[in-house]
């Protein structure tokens, strides 16, 4: 049998053409298909279609992934020869199973499946137009309603039928990898489209699923989006970094050895910081250091890093697959070890084990302030006279990413008053702490034909510590209070010269790039920084005029 899918029949379902060498060969009977030599689960349908002289037909982007060469090997120890392969895209294989489907029920079912993926791939592609960190997928009795977050805050994007809703969350898992063991409607489910899922347009990297069975058993899906990033990109102050915080993370990466922490809420910009860091590393020791990152999915980008594979395996938890990967990247001799995120305690026992055995480790943890970090590895378990170390402790950042005002619509602090957009109270505690008149200091705008949202995008505001022995006594003893004073007093007072994440947003707000209102949605309120960081607070007004002879 002759392939032909530069027929008509092909051209009147819409299938891609650009396999014309299979059109130019008898191919021979497709054995991937149902009943074949090589049946090929479902789910792996749109990734690879084989034939019984010889052709291959791969997905692009997936010739090597762990599905397509699972099948290969299956092929060769069955003695099958698949000496061509040609890469084409996801579409054109599933037109394949259509064109060889024998039952109008199964001609049928493959339709729909195409048209499943066609529908989520530009969905997807939608978001992406408009730089979405994330889509939500809701549903109700009679309706889907999909969301996508842009510069933090939802808006609509689309919507489907329930049913319909249901088949596009069931599409992107039948070709997600990184899945747990639960596959249930009724579970919370997990899982990752990577480039050979063949959902992805191109500037995404990757789209991480959460699944969350919601009351009255509607689907809900959350997918994050992993836009591409610049080859070896290592620049951080266009992150937004401070100037002062630019050198405690200088002298972070100076140094192979102790435990470095990134802390944030979900979608904060800290796998985007974590990569430029370990870049600038990396570039600034001449490629003279070994780097090893545990990841999966992975998302780091690291000049010559070696990423090691979770490899799930019968009997092993996801946990329990870290934990090993862990114990043999300590014995491959790295200089410095990154492992996505310390989730549970036996994890986190082994990253101090590497910082106390003269290695630099370097992770991520959910807490919500710096010093907070040390709480969530207490939380893990940790002794306090290990915290207490200052040869293991030595580096803690922690970071928010907030919205910047849209120049042309953004809206000066009076009018914002006039239009109940913003409390003439706290107008007046804003000009009064920064030193600035109302004409000078915005609120966001309803957005224009150059944003739509009233933001043109997102910067950080941080805190960074560099710990002394003096504060991780404080804080090991159990005087946090006094920790955090000592972080905060001046260096003329023998303290760290601290500032927190708060002072950091208000320079912004000071600058006309932040609306107050999201900082204290999003960080802290006002109120709080007059209470709680005085000698900030006095220094905020010098802190703007410095930041404005910078920019």
């Amino acid at each position: 049998m002759r392939l032909n899918l530069d027929g008509d029949r092909a051209r009147s379902r819409g299938a891609k053409t650009n396999l014309h060498p299979f059109a130019e060969h008898d191919a021979g009977t497709l054995i991937s298909g149902p009943g074949g030599e090589l049946e090929v689960p479902v789910a792996d349908r749109r990734l690879i279609a084989a034939f019984q002289n010889g052709f291959a037909a791969v997905a692009k982007g997936s010739r090597w992934s762990p599905q397509v060469k699972a099948i290969l090997d299956r092929a060769f120890r069955a003695e099958l020869d698949l000496h061509r392969i040609i890469e084409t895209d996801s579409e054109t294989i599933l037109a394949i199973y259509e064109q060889f489907a024998d039952a109008s029920s199964s001609r049928q079912e493959l339709r729909g499946e195409i048209e499943r993926q066609r529908d989520l791939r530009r969905i997807i592609a939608q978001a992406a137009a408009e730089n979405a960190s994330d889509i939500h997928f809701k549903t109700f009795p009679g309706y889907c309603e999909v969301r996508m977050r842009v510069h933090g805050r939802l808006r609509p994007l689309t919507h489907r039928s329930a049913e319909d809703g249901i088949a596009l969350i069931n599409a992107a898992f039948a070709v997600a990898s990184d899945q747990g063991s639960a596959a249930s409607p009724t579970a919370f489910m997990k899982g990752a489209l990577s480039r050979s899922s063949g959902l992805l347009p191109s500037g995404v990297d990757l789209a991480r699923l959460q699944y969350s069975p919601a009351s009255g058993h509607r689907p809900f899906l959350v997918m994050r989006l992993k836009y591409s990033t610049a080859s070896l990109e290592t620049e951080l102050g266009e992150l937004g970094y401070r100037p002062r915080q630019l050198q405690d993370l200088a002298l972070m990466r100076r140094r192979t050895s102790g435990l470095y922490l990134l802390a944030g809420k979900v979608s904060s910009g800290k796998t985007t910081t974590l990569q430029r860091l370990l870049n600038a590393m990396v570039e600034e020791k001449s490629h003279e250091i070994s780097i090893m990152a545990i990841e999966e999915p992975v998302e780091l980008d690291v000049a010559g890093a070696v990423h090691v594979a979770i490899v799930a395996r019968s009997g092993m938890t996801r946990e329990q697959e870290f934990v090993e990967a862990v114990k043999a990247t300590l014995r491959s001799d790295p200089n410095v070890v990154v492992i996505g995120e310390l989730r549970d305690r036996e994890l986190a026992s082994h990253a101090i084990e590497f910082a106390m055995t003269g290695h630099a480790l370097w992770s991520t943890v959910h807490a919500g302030s710096a010093l907070g970090i040390l709480d969530r590895l207490n939380d893990l378990g940790i002794e306090g006279w290990k915290l207490a170390d200052p040869t293991i402790v030595k580096g803690l950042v922690y970071q928010r990413l907030v919205g910047l005002l849209c120049g042309r619509c953004k809206i000066p602090f009076l009018q914002a008053v006039k239009n109940n957009q913003l409390s003439h109270e706290l107008m007046e505690k804003v000009t009064r702490l920064t030193g600035k008149s109302p004409a000078s200091l915005f609120v966001r705008g309803g957005g224009c034909e150059h944003c739509r949202s009233g933001f043109t995008g997102r910067t950080v505001v941080a805190e960074t510590v560099l710990p002394d022995p003096r504060l991780l006594d404080l804080y090991a003893r159990g005087d946090r209070m006094a920790a955090r004073q000592h972080w905060l007093a001046a260096r003329s007072e023998q303290g760290l010269g601290g500032s927190p994440v708060l002072h950091h947003a208000l320079i912004n707000v000071g600058l006309g790039f932040c609306d107050i209102n999201e900082i204290e949605e999003e960080v802290d309120l006002v109120s709080t920084y007059e209470r709680d960081f005085p000698i900030q607070a006095h220094a905020l007004p010098q802190d703007i005029i410095s930041a404005e002879a910078m920019t």
